[in-house]
């Protein structure tokens, strides 16, 4: 009987806790694990990863193959020439599809909550798909996303130390407990390459989440969309400093069908937004920018291992595979777009 009572007791200051109009990580982290609209949950398991991954790399072989077609048949201009080939590799770079695009579908969606894990990811992350993206799925505990929201819960307490391979590279983890505004916290690290392959230390709380927001505007008269994950909590950066980011943004300008944007209208990059950042520089580097640390590489498209290599095969002469297994303009086109300079001022 105690224990009934002080169980109704404790409901209401968890009630509390978790009001929908609370901002940052509690508010998401109640929305998905407290869940009180009782939303269906869609568990993701290895079987729909490899599916929606096998699915995704087949539209992106296919998307090849219509845009070599429309090359030859003089779609971008004359085959072989050097403005030809560019055209027709931008119709890929801003037609394909990456592992992010389907994170952003599932979690602007409104009908599930969708949730996976590193058991349920790390074939495809680790063996099935050449580019699944690189991100943190070691000592992932559970993913939720959906509603505009996601939130990872990390395993932050075991003392075990961990190292998976992703597209190759290695990813190691640890936990340890560090201090962050005046409070002890276990947190997970993990350190890993970029898909530029510079090296990156992110460090993780128990639960990190955030907002997924979409917007349509413009850029030298070109239509782009602008995604971003704000309201950003319980994750860090470690590079010349310890750094707490606000959002990651990405865009790219949008296309129909088989098109390219004008040469004056491709605009394709990532970043993510520190306020008020300055770094610990050592005193040899007195000139560095802070793009090193703020800027990364557009996400590649998602292929099956198997596709990638049959690509390379092929030797499509519009199609420019790098020597180290990356895709031509990856790293990016164009300037920041000005609504992402203005959301985000000191970029």
């Amino acid at each position: 009987m105690r224990r009934t009572s002080f169980v109704r007791c404790l409901l209401p200051l968890a009630t509390l806790l978790c009001l929908p109009g609370l901002a940052g990580a509690d508010s998401h982290r109640c929305f998905f694990y407290m869940n009180e609209q009782d939303i269906p949950v869609v568990h993701l398991d290895a079987a729909a990863i490899d599916s929606v991954g096998t699915m995704i790399s087949k539209r992106n072989v296919d998307l090849v193959d219509r845009i070599d077609a429309a090359y030859r048949a003089g779609r971008y201009g004359v085959p072989g020439e050097g403005d030809t080939r560019k055209s027709a590799l931008a119709a890929f770079v801003y037609n394909s599809h990456t592992a992010f695009d389907f994170f952003l579908e599932i979690a602007v969606q409104e009908e599930f909550i969708y949730s996976t894990s590193e058991d349920d990811l790390r074939e495809a992350f680790t063996r099935d798909f050449r580019n699944p993206g690189l991100y943190p799925i070691v000592n992932l505990r559970d993913a939720r996303a959906g509603f505009g929201r996601f939130c990872m819960l990390f395993e932050v307490d075991s003392e075990e130390e961990r190292e998976i391979r992703v597209a190759d590279e290695k990813m190691r983890a640890w936990t340890e407990t560090i201090e962050i505004d005046d409070k002890a916290l276990r947190v997970v690290n993990i350190d890993m390459k970029t898909l530029s392959h510079d090296r990156v230390h992110v460090v993780y709380e128990k639960h990190s989440c955030g907002a997924v927001r979409t917007y349509q505007d413009t850029a030298g008269d070109q239509p782009i969309r602008v995604v971003t994950m704000e309201e950003l909590e319980g994750q860090y950066v470690r590079k010349w400093g310890f750094h707490r980011p606000s959002a990651v943004v990405i865009w790219r300008s949008m296309v129909q069908g088989l098109d390219a944007p004008p040469d004056d209208g491709r605009f394709l990059g990532s970043a993510i937004y520190f306020p008020h950042l300055t770094l610990e520089l050592p005193w040899f580097l007195p000139d560095i920018g802070f793009e090193d640390l703020r800027r990364f590489d557009f996400p590649e498209p998602l292929l099956t291992r198997s596709s990638f290599k049959a690509l390379r095969e092929r030797e499509l002469e519009w199609l420019d595979i790098k020597e180290e297994q990356r895709f031509a303009s990856w790293d990016g086109e164009g300037d920041v777009p000005d609504f992402v300079h203005a959301r985000f001022p000191d970029f």
